[in-house]
């Protein structure tokens, strides 16, 4: 099979095709395993076309940053509450909902995104500056964080190993990072299911997520990154319904939510008592250092 890309976790040009998709596919690396969208970055960039490219943000898209993921973010600083000098920097900050609650929980918040519109409103949201418009680079903000965290950010990253570095270099000595990015585990076959039993025209946006991880292959891109994998927390989802149309009804307990939310509590259980040999929730949490 020729590839448009080699893997972007080991290099190899090797695959077989998992998923196709209006004409574009994902592909297994035959020799790490890691599963990617076979397009190539010129593509991808001239291409792709996300939430965060748009100047106005509609409600469905400010419920499902805000609302949706509140008790995600409060998972999150309950079970990390502020450590070392308390400097946190939300990479991909987006809206700056998550920043702004880190800043009340007694972080000292920073944030970053690539998207002018949403940088503006994130500044308005937290009453700081401390937001750039810049992807994360070395010595962003003086680095030195002893928390940099990137939710549902590693899979729109088309070269994520490099994130990763800087990630890490970013990092105070016994900082650590924290990365949510979907779990292919859970994506892969529940799609499938849906998309050839149920006869759903459900998506994986080739354009849009570009790596798919699993604990072995994000385990692997960390450790090539000079981080180590920590823990698997097993956060709650976002609080929405499966299909993600009601914005009104995001963050409200629902039949759908309750049933999201036991299935998460029970998979984090399962990755506890494997030791994260089985990951089965809808995301992967994990933290690294």
């Amino acid at each position: 099979m020729s590839l448009r890309r080699a893997c972007p976790l080991c290099a190899g040009r090797r695959a077989r095709t998992v998923w196709n998709e209006d004409g574009l596919r994902y592909v297994r690396c035959a020799a790490c395993g890691c599963v990617f969208s076979d397009v190539d970055a010129e593509t991808y960039k001239g291409a792709g076309r996300n939430l965060w490219h748009d100047a106005d943000v509609s409600e469905e898209t400010a419920a499902f940053y805000g609302r949706a993921r509140k008790l995600s973010h409060e998972g999150f600083l309950k079970h990390f509450p502020p450590r070392g000098g308390r400097r946190l920097l939300d990479v991909g900050c987006g809206l700056g909902y998550f920043v702004a609650a880190a800043a009340e929980s007694g972080w000292e918040t920073y944030g970053c995104d690539t998207s002018p519109s949403w940088v503006e409103q994130a500044k308005a949201r937290t009453g700081s500056e401390r937001i750039a418009l810049s992807a994360p680079g070395p010595g962003l903000f003086g680095g030195g964080f002893d928390m940099v965290t990137a939710w549902d950010v590693l899979e729109h990253v088309h070269d994520p190993v490099p994130f990763l570095g800087t990630v890490a270099s970013l990092l105070a000595p016994g900082g650590r990072a924290f990365i949510r990015t979907p779990n292919l585990a859970w994506i892969l076959p529940t799609y499938a299911l849906r998309r050839h039993l149920l006869g759903e025209a459900v998506k994986l946006g080739p354009l849009n997520h570009v790596v798919y991880f699993t604990v072995s292959t994000l385990s692997a891109a960390l450790r090539r990154a000079g981080l180590e994998p920590l823990e698997w927390p097993g956060l709650p989802p976002p609080q929405v319904s499966f299909a993600n149309r009601d914005p009104a009804q995001a963050g409200r307990s629902s039949a759908v939510t309750r049933l999201k939310n036991l299935h998460a509590a029970t998979a984090e259980q399962l990755s506890r008592a494997s030791r994260a040999r089985f990951v089965l929730g809808q995301d992967l949490d994990v933290i690294a250092g």
